[in-house]
Parts: C-alpha cells; sequence; structure tokens
C-alpha cells in the first residue's frame, strides 16, 4: 500500500520541518516550487497566490525518494544520449520504471512555456492520481531546469539522498 499523504498547506509550507528547498519559478514570479522529504518519499509541491480570487492554488506530487535519483539518472543516461549511446529509442519519448513498488515515469514534453513553444520534461506518478482521476504530474520548461537551477537543486537533493543524509 502506497503511503498518503496531505495535501500541503500554502500558508505554513514554508516553516514545513521537512522542507529541504525551494525555488522560485521562472516565468511566475508569484509561484514557489517546494520540495520535501518525508520519510522515504519526497514531494514536489507549488503555492501560487491568485490575487484577484483572494485565494492560493497549489498542487503536489509525491514519489519514494529513490525516484529522484532515478528521474536524474533517466534524464542523463537515457535522454541527453543518443541510441547508439545507450540512450532512447530514436521516436521514443519516455522511460518509465518501478522504484520501490511505485510506477514511475519521465517523458519528453513540447509546447510548453508562455510561448507555447518551448521543451521540457514531465516527472510522472503512475501510480498517484489526481482528483480527475489522471497520474499526477509536473512539467518543467527546459529553461526552468537548466538556465534557473532547478537541476542543480535536484542534483543537491539527490546527492544527500545517496549520503544518507536525507
Amino acid at each position: 500500500m502506497m503511503k498518503q499523504f496531505p495535501e500541503i498547506d500554502p500558508l505554513t509550507i514554508k516553516q514545513h520541518p521537512n522542507l529541504v528547498a525551494s525555488l522560485q519559478d521562472d516565468r511566475k514570479p508569484y509561484k514557489t516550487w517546494y520540495f520535501l522529504i518525508i520519510d522515504d518519499y519526497m514531494l514536489i509541491a507549488n503555492a501560487t497566490y491568485k490575487e484577484q480570487k483572494q485565494k492560493w492554488l497549489h498542487y503536489q506530487i509525491e514519489f519514494p525518494k529513490q525516484g529522484l535519483l532515478w528521474y536524474l539518472d533517466s534524464l542523463r543516461t537515457k535522454f541527453f544520449k543518443t541510441e547508439a549511446e545507450g540512450g532512447l529509442p530514436k521516436g521514443k519519448f519516455h522511460d518509465k520504471a518501478v522504484i520501490d513498488g511505485e510506477q514511475l515515469k519521465l517523458e519528453r514534453c513540447f509546447g510548453l512555456g508562455a510561448d507555447g513553444r518551448s521543451g521540457g520534461y514531465a516527472f510522472v506518478t503512475l501510480d498517484r492520481k489526481d482528483d480527475t482521476g489522471f497520474a499526477k504530474e509536473y512539467n518543467f520548461t527546459d529553461a526552468l531546469l537548466f538556465e534557473h537551477g532547478l537541476i542543480d537543486v535536484l542534483d543537491d537533493i539527490a546527492a544527500k539522498i545517496k549520503a544518507g543524509v536525507l
């Protein structure tokens, strides 16, 4: 049975004892990404205050913390390499694995960003569903990952998981 997590509280997440990192979104300065390690799980959450609606919007995904190591390894060994180098076969845009009993998927995305033309990656938790019944996932643009520090934040957390600190 998968461990279930309550929805984060956007008003108190900054003080959460399991918060290990946060990052301001590159395209929406009013949106912040939060990274938590709770027991053997990682939670990625975001909170955005909608001024015109006077309310917080938030979302989160959860997966085994070893899944972060898999997401990063898959990104580098499957997506950044050619088929001849051991990467994904031509025309394949996703990789899947079962990590600590949960199905995870990393997928190349297109049509992201304000211009609708940016690429990026989706971190998908196939066994965990959102309110609409779809798999929980986050799409991160290449710009957020590689130009605005998300990959550095994730690498730092992964190093701490590997070292047994988190």
